[in-house]
């Protein structure tokens, strides 16, 4: 078993964490150590970033700190512009003359897109709005923030979910979901393939790499065409994701949204070194080990392979294309007309934000739209042109 030391102190630009995060932290830290010690020393990868974003307690998605917008540590396209809640329900919408009016939304982070959204749809577009959250925090800033601005009649419509309910018809929708996904990192260096994990030395994280003596294990990767020095992250909970979907869908689309690759992209000579990336009050960086609860860890979404699992199962994989021309589609620039020119401040913050939501050197690009139909056949608005599907 290999250790080696990582970026243990945050670097000289990092944001100073205050006293509470620093406490939250090192209460999950206690708990990962104890983890560790209790696994002879060692856990995996994909264990580690489960504990730092998903710890019941401590977990930077299921605690109580602020994560979205200019106060928190990542801006989310809902959080830029209410121009991305209304494209989308214009999909929505296009969709509803084929099926139940009903959306599941996964991951509603702080709820803006699902008011956007329902006030977009209004009462006679829409019947239930049920929001699938595991974060106590998150729900109660949804409640609060949603019964403030929706009347009691929208309201009713939404519910809190744990699970999507069997038999379920409609819309199932997800942005920025699958990146957070805890993932496990594979290592090839001299023809020898390691799994990296965890472990401790001076009471600080440390990489452990442990030889994979078993490849058959990840046939998913085909392992054996990866070049040397190169590392990966292997999805290991996407395909179990998605057949819980599967299994409780009767009849529907999936739309998830999210940044990320076809399968040559994702395996570019440029990304020899994986994607995996941190974000800590807007600093981005590529260490995952300090600033445990109390920062993001990202990878980016290998799409060809979310396609082959979810074909393999019997969904119907219908459109994969850019965000930008997902938006464009659907019209979000017609809506930008409707925006009065001659208040000129508003029209200018107006097209600014359009342009982070489209440009290829902001969101336009790097951001894909996958769609998956379960006993549908219907067109999708927002594929009409540069569906890339084919290229999956």
């Amino acid at each position: 078993m290999i250790s080696l030391y990582y970026n243990l102190i945050p670097m000289p630009s990092m944001p100073i964490a205050s006293e509470i995060e620093i406490q939250l932290s090192e209460q999950l830290k206690t708990k990962i150590i104890q983890s560790i010690h209790s696994n002879d020393g060692w856990i995996s990868f994909d264990r580690f970033m489960e504990l730092a974003l998903y710890d019941p307690e401590f977990g930077y998605y299921t605690g109580s700190l602020r994560k979205f917008g200019e106060k928190g540590d990542f801006v989310t396209a809902s959080e830029i512009s209410s121009f991305f809640a209304k494209t989308i329900a214009i999909q929505f919408k296009e969709i509803f003359r084929s099926l139940d009016k009903n959306i599941i939304e996964i991951g509603a982070g702080s709820g803006k897109f699902a008011l956007e959204v329902i006030q977009s749809l209004d009462s006679e577009n829409i019947d239930h709005y049920f929001i699938l959250e595991i974060s106590h925090s998150l729900r109660k800033h949804q409640y609060d923030l949603l019964i403030k601005h929706l009347s009691p009649h929208l309201f009713s419509k939404v519910l809190w979910i744990d699970e999507i309910p069997q038999e379920y018809k409609g819309i199932v929708f997800c942005n920025e979901l699958l990146d957070a996904l805890p993932v496990d990192l594979i290592k090839k260096v001299s023809g020898i393939y390691y799994q990296k994990g965890v472990g401790l030395e001076n009471d600080l994280f440390v990489w452990k790499d442990k030889i994979i003596k078993d490849l058959s294990i990840y046939d998913h990767i085909n392992l054996e065409s990866l070049p040397d020095d190169y590392l990966i992250e292997d999805a290991i909970h996407i395909k179990s994701w998605i057949n819980k979907i599967n299994e409780s869908i009767a009849k529907g689309v999936v739309i998830i949204i999210d940044y990320g690759f076809n399968h040559s992209e994702y395996f570019h000579e440029q990304r020899s070194q994986g994607t995996l990336m941190c974000h800590f009050k807007h600093h981005a960086h590529d260490n995952p080990l300090i600033q445990v609860g109390i920062q993001d860890i990202t990878s980016h979404v290998n799409f060809s392979y979310v396609a082959r699992e979810a074909s393999n199962i019997g969904l119907h994989i219908n459109g994969f294309i850019s965000q930008a021309n997902f938006l464009i589609n659907c019209g979000i620039l017609e809506l930008l007309e409707t925006v009065n020119i001659e208040d000129s401040a508003l029209y200018m913050k107006s097209v600014s934000e359009i342009q982070k939501l489209l440009s290829p050197s902001e969101m336009g690009d790097l951001f894909k739209v996958m769609t998956m139909e379960k006993n549908m056949d219907i067109n999708f608005i927002g594929l009409k042109n540069n569906n890339k599907v084919t290229k999956l």
